[in-house]
């Protein structure tokens, strides 16, 4: 039966078992070729699975099955999902940090937290990058991997970056006011970048908190750069114009290549945890001196001859420490 729009709904008598092995069958047919004059066309689908035993309970059923369709659906498409009673948890969850997302800034839930930027090997404060926290007076403390894809899905980031971005400069401008020698970053989404008001803005909030633009740093990840590539340059170029360094965060972590690197107008260079972490730091064969991480080691040099600054994220041992100092970050 069609229920609406695109979407279908099946009924068949018969086991678990039987009704996962129908799913699949119609994931492999529908996900095949459509023969067009113009060249093959791919459809996703996703699909939920529900069942019932004894007498059944056709709302219910349906609604279990629609739950267990839009877990599919989050989760990535082509798939299958079986209903599970944690979903609807999950979703009632969704609906309600929505929900109360939407006046977090007006009931003054959120802050910022300084997470500092230190040179090394003096480990002098140099400057600090902006990061967004939420804390709900029932709710408590919400995690940013919750609620920030959920403010990008329900259209939300602009509004939240644009706060975000005047709390920063204003902290800035004290610090500045205050002697101190240092620079903010604020991390930026995809979904604000491609927003051609976004320049003003951010000229705007600089010239509101009187901060020199060389002191705001703006954070893009290597996530943004795995959409349109000429598309970022130019909006990339025209925030350059205002005078604000840009930074390519969690380098090392997903998409980038070197070509890209080559080509993106950034200034600094932000190497991912994941690289600094590395277990086995490697002695410097036949000379003595500390051991480093070979990918730190690497990126560092790239960077040196894109004349980039390079920056290791999140050292917290005194291993990674003596590592990345090593390899001259």
């Amino acid at each position: 039966a069609r229920l609406g729009g695109d979407e279908f709904a099946i009924l068949l008598p018969g086991r678990a078992e039987e009704a996962d092995r129908v799913a699949e069958w119609l994931l492999a047919v529908l996900g095949r070729a459509y023969e067009q004059t113009g060249g093959p066309l791919f459809l996703s689908v996703s699909i939920g699975v529900a069942g019932w035993d004894g007498e059944p309970d056709v709302e219910l059923l349906l609604r279990h099955a629609d739950l267990a369709l839009r877990y599919a659906k989050q989760r990535g498409k082509s798939r299958i999902e079986r209903y599970d009673v944690a979903y609807d948890q999950l979703l009632r969850r969704r609906t309600t940090l929505e929900h109360e997302l939407r006046g977090a800034i007006e009931r003054d839930e959120l802050r910022l937290v300084f997470q500092p930027v230190a040179s090394l090997p003096s480990v002098r404060p140099v400057g600090a990058e902006a990061l967004l926290r939420w804390r709900h007076p029932e709710l408590g403390n919400v995690r940013p991997d919750e609620f920030i894809p959920l403010a990008e899905e329900c259209g939300m980031i602009a509004k939240l970056g644009a706060w975000v971005l005047n709390q920063a400069c204003q902290q800035l401008s004290r610090w500045l006011a205050d002697g101190h020698d240092v620079w903010v970053s604020v991390n930026v989404s995809p979904r604000e970048l491609h927003d051609p008001s976004y320049v003003v803005l951010v000229a705007d909030a600089l010239r509101r908190h009187g901060v020199p633009p060389q002191r705001l740093v703006l954070e893009v990840t290597e996530h943004a750069v795995a959409t349109d590539l000429d598309e970022l340059i130019r909006r990339l170029t025209a925030l350059r114009r205002t005078g604000v360094r840009i930074a390519l965060d969690d380098f090392g972590a997903g998409y980038s290549s070197l070509g890209q690197l080559r080509r993106l107008p950034i200034d600094i260079l932000k190497i991912d945890h994941g690289l600094v972490a590395e277990h086995e730091p490697v002695r410097p064969e036949g000379q003595d001196g500390p051991a480093f991480a070979p990918m730190v080691d690497i990126v560092m040099r790239l960077g040196h001859q894109f004349g980039l600054e390079v920056i290791a994220e999140g050292v917290t041992t005194p291993t990674e420490l003596a590592a990345v100092v090593a390899a001259g970050c």
